[in-house]
């Protein structure tokens, strides 16, 4: 009876041993592969990742900048899809020689009422 608890004991013991050294080889491969060295999440996490208050303000920052730039992007994407439909990028130049031709006629009336 003794000598089959010591040989179950040590059996066990083997399995969790190589399942644990499995597991270590598999999460030290994948941890090494990162595409943020080390490094620099350690760096980040020393500066904003330690305080709830610098975790949020940078939270806060990225969201804000995100928001800009993703703004910029739609805004440019759609002037270029309606270029010269829009106020901004209607060509005016067509538009002013109208409303010079009226100004002429009516300084010439001007000069028929003064003489």
């Amino acid at each position: 009876m003794m000598f089959r608890a010591n040989a179950l004991r040590s059996a066990l013991y083997r399995l969790t041993v190589q399942s644990r050294e499995k597991s270590s080889t598999v999460v030290a491969a994948t941890s090494r592969g990162g595409a943020i060295p080390a490094n620099v999440l350690r760096g980040w996490y020393n500066t904003f990742g330690k305080s709830t208050a610098m975790y949020g303000t940078w939270l806060i920052m990225f969201i804000v900048i995100g928001e800009y730039v993703s703004g910029k992007a739609t805004d440019g994407v759609w002037t270029m899809n309606n270029y010269g439909k829009t106020f901004t990028t209607m060509d005016w130049s067509k538009f002013d020689e109208f409303e010079e031709d009226e100004e002429e006629e009516e300084d010439e009336d001007d000069d028929d009422d003064e003489e």
